[in-house]
């Protein structure tokens, strides 16, 4: 993995954490997230429409297929967040998911890790859990959204190794293929999202998005941007190795929680928060 791959990857987990951090900050999940969504796509369809090209016949399936992965990671994400800590689902499911594509990366993608990125990846992981997760507190954790973040996590891990393919498919064949595949995925996520918002919250999400405008707003940038940087990570690394060093998003949400909205961090934390980081360099020499 090069350095500017690398770099890429975690100013995307920052970006990533930033946005779950307004979710989470919001008076109310759902609707926080679908103002984030209709203002991500509205942003993205701007970019698509005016600055880019226009995707080819065949680059549809990937686009529109991208979009119904992401929406589906996106309706078990706020559902897991009903039933449980924020922090710990959003832990769960990123230390899950570069599991599963570890696993299905070289049958699916035709990326296969050798032992040391394997190695690193698992440390990575270990250390996501460990920073998130306090002494004997996981078996005490609603049984509802522990399932529904781990199929959050399978999500996450089935859209990676689909967008891998991907934008390796359409990107030899357009100009600034990740931004043409970012903003159009984003323009497909935000139609089911919206929709179940405006059914589960019939009435509210309008007012809701004129006095969360500029929220919104940010939020949205920040979510088109952080996955399109993912999207050229994709592009020229292994796919796993990506996934895996995004889980440096778990520290800055960490970080986000404790300077920002006043959470604990804990002393057992801090040595966590180290390895999380020592995982990612072993990541980036490793890959």
């Amino acid at each position: 993995m090069t350095t500017i791959v690398a770099l890429a990857v975690i100013v995307s987990a920052l970006m990533h954490a930033s946005w779950n951090a307004l979710v989470k900050a919001g008076d109310d999940g759902w609707l926080t997230g679908a103002v984030i969504s209709g203002f991500a796509a509205t942003a993205a369809l701007i970019v698509a429409v005016l600055f880019v090209p226009w995707p080819e016949p065949h680059h549809w399936p990937w686009l529109i297929g991208s979009g119904i992965l992401h929406a589906g990671y996106f309706v078990l994400l706020m559902c897991a967040y009903t039933y449980g800590d924020l922090g710990k689902v959003y832990a769960i499911a990123r230390g899950t998911a570069p599991l599963v594509i570890v696993a299905l990366a070289g049958p699916i993608v035709g990326d296969t890790p050798g032992w040391p990125e394997v190695a690193a990846i698992l440390l990575l992981v270990a250390s996501v859990f460990a920073l998130t997760f306090e002494p004997g507190k996981l078996a005490t954790a609603d049984f509802k959204a522990v399932i529904l973040a781990i199929l959050t996590g399978s999500m996450i891990a089935a859209y990676s190794l689909f967008d891998a393919v991907g934008i390796r498919t359409i990107g030899p064949e357009i100009d600034y293929a990740a931004i043409t595949y970012g903003s159009w995925l984003m323009i497909f996520t935000s139609v089911p999202v919206l929709a179940i918002a405006l059914t589960i919250r019939r009435g509210r999400i309008f007012p809701y998005m004129r006095t969360n405008m500029i929220k919104g707003a940010i939020g949205g940038v920040v979510a088109v941007g952080s996955y399109m940087l993912i999207l050229f990570a994709f592009a020229n690394a292994s796919v796993a190795a990506v996934a895996a060093l995004r889980e440096t998003g778990v520290v800055f949400a960490a970080l986000i929680g404790t300077f920002i909205l006043g959470e604990r961090l804990g002393a057992r934390r801090i040595p966590a928060a180290i390895l999380v980081a020592l995982g990612a360099g072993a990541l980036k020499f490793a890959a």
